[in-house]
């Protein structure tokens, strides 16, 4: 589907969402680095536009968190947002794989992987599923259901399908700061939460312990799609790595550059872009931007774009792990902004927030993102 998607467009056949008065409809969060997401633009009166819908192997989030059950740990992975909007499949890709690598050697080598298959969909649109753990040389089926109903069996507990999208974030407000687009700018007094209405289709799974190296490990998480013929697709780790830090041109290679390589990739190009961002917007603080050492600091931190997670310990994105309400977007803001307490700098940046907060319809239990809408 390659087409412009209006407001007008739209008509009274989709639900449209309003901020103020002003209707307006994207795709989502880094989930602005999607392979099949084309040119975004927001005109003067806050209409926004997108030239291309996400698919449904083009990742949005990846959440890292302790489970509920004793001794296990949940990873999320949500893809393919706006499905209520009814402009994207509301299935999840045929013959595709989805899944969550993880490094237990700190080596931002994928050494054990959850590997998420789904077959064709049925008359009434569900999809049988199944997951498979891989570890070294062995791969076992660990999980398998149909999608939109929670699973469990031998400790594991599995679920695929449409939930809420659990993603916070002032959409309009960002695209006003980072391109100058419309009315809005971040943290303006009018800040909405564009996601709070929206579906995504999500994959939950909820592991054991021991297979991530047990309690206290440190691990890093990061998620991919392949498509049918085996071809990668997407790739995130940390939230708007990819969206914030590379322009347009190199987001695809990026998608497609394992964690291990990004540091060195392209004689460094990702690297530098993550510096080359980090001065720039840092330069807004009133206490002047980073130096050169502080910014290659950071970007040694932020590269590769991987989820650092202490297996057993309470999340607190993006540093170590992330759940749910953990509120990414704003620790990132103020990081990129001269938040980052070096030296003597203090630890608020010039825009510390977009001013949302975390939604109210997470799930104390398994699945644990809200139902749909």
């Amino acid at each position: 589907m390659h087409r412009t998607l209006s407001v007008t467009a739209l008509g009274a056949a989709v639900v449209v969402l309003t901020l103020g008065a002003a209707p307006f409809l994207a795709s989502a969060a880094d989930h602005l680095d999607a392979p099949n997401l084309g040119s975004i633009h927001v005109d003067g009166s806050d209409n926004l536009s997108v030239s291309k819908v996400n698919g449904p192997l083009d990742i949005n989030d990846v959440f890292v968190f302790k489970g509920n059950s004793a001794g296990h740990t949940v990873l999320a992975m949500t893809v393919n947002p706006a499905v209520n909007l009814g402009i994207g499949p509301s299935t999840f890709r045929a013959g595709g794989e989805y899944a969550f690598n993880i490094d237990t050697n700190n080596n931002s080598r994928s050494d054990r992987r959850y590997e998420i298959h789904f077959g064709a969909p049925a008359a009434d649109g569900r999809q049988k599923y199944k997951v498979e753990y891989e570890k070294g040389d062995t791969k076992r089926q660990i999980a398998s259901g149909w999608t939109g109903t929670s699973r469990w069996g031998s400790g594991v507990g599995s679920f695929a399908g449409v939930r809420s999208d659990p993603f916070f974030f002032d959409l309009l407000g960002f695209l006003g700061s980072v391109k100058g687009e419309g009315t809005r700018r971040l943290d303006d007094g009018k800040q909405s939460d564009f996601f709070v209405g929206l579906n995504t289709l999500a994959i939950v799974i909820e592991v054991p312990n021991s297979q991530l190296g047990g309690n206290g490990r440190n691990i890093g998480v990061w998620g991919t799609t392949r498509d049918p013929q085996g071809r990668r697709i997407d790739e995130m780790g940390r939230p708007a790595i990819n969206t914030v830090f590379n322009p347009l041109a190199d987001k695809i290679a990026f998608n497609k550059t394992a964690p291990y390589l990004q540091p060195t990739a392209n004689a460094g190009k990702f690297r530098a872009n993550v510096v080359n961002t980090l001065a720039a917007f840092s330069a807004l603080d009133s206490e002047g931007a980073y130096t050169a050492a502080q910014t290659g600091a950071l970007a040694d931190i932020l590269l590769p774009d991987e989820l650092r997670y202490d297996v057993g310990s309470t999340a607190a994105g993006p540093l170590n792990g992330r759940g749910l309400r953990d509120d990414v977007i704003d620790a990132e803001l103020n990081i990129v902004t001269g938040g980052f307490p070096f030296g003597g700098r203090n630890s608020t940046g010039a825009i510390p927030t977009d001013g949302v907060g975390a939604h109210s319809d997470y799930l104390t239990s398994f699945p644990y993102l809200g139902n749909a809408h």
